[in-house]
C-alpha cells in the first residue's frame, strides 16, 4: 500500500471518531494495521491541540531561558569567547611572518649579487665573453654561479619538436553525443472507475445500490421470476466491480425501513464482495424468506445519517443511499405504493400531515365501491391505455383502472388505503439533502412494476425531475437478462 499522506490519515481518523466506526472495521476499510491506526489516534489526541498555540511561545521561552542562565554558565561563556579570540589573534601574528619571510627570501632564479671586494667589480665590462668565462675560471676562492647553478636545458630545440609530439601534448575534446529520437513515453495502466450495469459502462468510483425489497415485490403475476432477474442483474455488476472502487448495498421496504451492508461505504474487495452476494442469494424467493433475510445487516438505527420525517416510500432508501456520499446510484424499484398498511407502524406516517383519523382508520374494512365509479374507472383506463394493452374481459379492466386509482375491492389484495402526498414526500427529500444540485450523485431508476399497474402520477414525475436534475436516467420496466 502506498504511504499515506498527513491529510489522508487525519481524515481516516476523524471518519472513524464521527461515524463511531470501530478500529478494526477502519483498519479494514483502509487496508491498514491496527497499530498504526492507533498510532494516528493518540497523536491526534495528545498533540492535536498544539495548532492551537501562539508562534510567538517558542521564541518567548528561550529567551527567558537565556536571561535565567547561572554563573557558572556565564563563566563558561566568557571563557570560551576569550579562547576563540587569542586563538584568531594567534593565526594572525603567524600568518603575518610568514608574509615577511617569503618578502626577505631569495628567489631561486634572481641574478647573483656583486660584491665591492668580487672579482667581478675587478674587470672591465667587455663584449668578448670568452675572457670573462677564463677570468671567472682563473679565480679562485669565488665560486662561479654561472657555472655552478647552470639550469639543464633541452636538447631538442623548438623547431625540431615534431607535430605529433604537439598533438599528444594537447587535450583531445570529448565526443559528443549524437541527437536520437526518444521513443514514446506510455504512461502505466490507470485503474479503472467505471461501473458495468445492464451491459452498459457508468463512469464513477463509489457506486450504491439500492433494491426494493418489499413484500410487494413478490405478488403478481410473474412477480417471482422478475424479482430474481433483478438480483441476478445486481450481482453481475458487483461482480465487476474494480478493485479501485468502493460500493454500498441498500435493501429498503415499506416506507421507513432498511438495512445497509456497513456504516460507511466499503472497499470492492473479495470479501466485501462476497458479503453483498451471499446477502442478495440468501433473501429468498418467498414474502417469509424475505422478512426473515433482509434485516440481517446494518439497520437504519445504527446508520450515521437516518432522513427526517415525512420522507417515505423509495426516497427513503435514495436519502440512505445519498448518505454513503458516493458517485453512482443504481435504485432497483417496485411498487412501493402498494405497501401492507398492516406492518407500517403509525409513526413512519409523521411528517405527512395526514389526519389522525385517517390513520387509525387505515386498517378498517374498505367500502364497496359503487357502480358509477366501477364504470368511470373503465373508461378512464380505457382512455389512457390503448385497446391492444388492456385485458377483453371488463371485470379486469375495472380490476386495474381501481388499483390505479388506489380504490381497493374486496376481491383485490389487501393493501394500504392511505393517499401518500408524494410531492411533499419529495420537497421534504429534498431538504434533508442539504446539497447543492452539482453535489447530488448520479442516480438511475430502473423500476419494474406487475403488467397493468402505474406508480401515481406525482411519485412517477418526481422520480423522472430528479434523475434529469441528476444526470441520471429513469426506465419503467427494463428488460433484465
Amino acid at each position: 500500500m502506498a504511504e499515506l499522506s498527513g491529510e489522508q490519515k487525519l481524515r481516516i481518523v476523524l471518519e472513524s471518531i464521527i461515524r463511531q466506526v470501530s478500529k478494526s472495521e477502519q483498519c479494514q476499510k483502509y487496508g491498514i494495521s491496527e497499530e498504526e491506526f492507533q498510532g494516528w489516534h493518540d497523536h491526534l489526541i495528545n498533540n492535536g491541540g498544539q495548532i492551537f498555540d501562539p508562534k510567538l511561545a517558542t521564541s518567548k521561552t528561550r529567551v527567558k531561558k537565556v536571561k535565567q542562565m547561572g554563573p557558572v554558565s556565564k563563566f563558561f561563556l566568557i571563557f570560551s569567547l576569550l579562547f576563540n579570540l587569542a586563538g584568531v589573534i594567534v593565526w594572525l601574528v603567524i600568518s603575518y611572518s610568514d608574509a615577511n619571510k617569503s618578502k626577505i627570501a631569495k628567489p631561486l632564479n634572481s641574478e647573483p649579487v656583486a660584491i665591492e671586494d668580487s672579482p667581478l667589480n675587478l674587470v672591465q665590462p667587455s663584449n668578448d665573453f670568452s675572457d670573462f668565462e677564463e677570468l671567472v675560471g682563473s679565480s679562485k676562492g669565488v665560486p662561479n654561479s654561472s657555472s655552478d647553478q647552470k639550469l639543464p636545458q633541452s636538447t631538442d630545440s623548438p623547431a625540431k619538436i615534431s607535430s605529433m609530439e604537439i598533438d599528444n601534448l594537447l587535450a583531445r575534446p570529448m565526443n559528443l553525443p549524437s541527437a536520437q529520437v526518444l521513443p514514446p513515453v506510455t504512461p502505466p495502466p490507470a485503474l479503472t472507475s467505471e461501473v458495468s450495469f445492464l451491459d452498459q459502462v457508468y463512469e464513477g468510483r463509489h457506486v450504491v445500490y439500492a433494491l426494493d425489497v418489499g413484500n410487494y415485490m413478490l405478488q403478481g403475476e410473474g412477480a417471482v421470476k422478475k424479482f430474481e432477474e433483478m438480483k441476478d442483474t445486481l450481482l453481475s455488476s458487483l461482480v465487476t466491480l474494480s478493485p479501485n472502487s468502493y460500493f454500498n448495498l441498500v435493501l429498503y421496504w415499506n416506507l421507513r425501513e432498511c438495512s445497509a451492508l456497513g456504516k460507511t461505504i466499503l472497499k470492492a474487495d473479495r470479501e466485501n464482495i462476497k458479503y453483498a452476494i451471499d446477502w442478495i442469494t440468501g433473501l429468498g424467493s418467498t414474502i417469509e424468506d424475505l422478512k426473515e433475510n433482509r434485516n440481517q445487516f446494518v439497520p437504519k438505527e445504527l446508520l450515521h445519517s437516518l432522513p427526517m420525517p415525512g420522507v417515505v416510500g423509495p426516497w427513503f432508501g435514495m436519502n440512505v443511499a445519498i448518505s454513503f456520499d458516493p458517485d453512482l446510484i443504481f435504485v432497483l424499484g417496485g411498487n412501493s405504493p402498494a405497501f401492507s398498511s398492516e406492518d407500517v407502524p403509525k409513526s413512519h406516517f409523521n411528517g405527512l400531515d395526514l389526519s389522525q383519523r385517517s390513520i387509525l382508520s387505515r386498517s378498517s374494512s374498505i367500502p364497496a365501491v359503487s357502480e358509477l365509479t366501477r364504470i368511470t374507472a373503465r373508461k378512464w383506463l380505457a382512455s389512457m391505455d390503448s385497446d391492444s394493452s388492456l385485458p377483453q374481459d371488463n371485470e379486469e379492466i375495472e380490476t386495474i383502472a381501481l388499483q390505479r386509482l388506489q380504490l381497493s375491492t374486496n376481491s383485490l389484495n389487501p393493501k394500504s388505503s392511505i393517499l401518500i402526498p408524494w410531492n411533499k414526500v419529495f420537497e421534504s427529500f429534498l431538504s434533508s439533502l442539504e446539497m447543492n444540485a452539482q453535489m447530488i450523485p448520479k442516480s438511475h431508476f430502473f423500476v419494474s412494476l406487475p403488467p397493468n399497474v402505474r406508480w401515481p402520477n406525482d411519485l412517477m414525475n418526481t422520480a423522472l425531475e430528479f434523475s434529469e436534475s441528476s444526470k441520471g436516467s429513469f426506465e419503467l420496466n427494463p428488460d433484465f437478462p
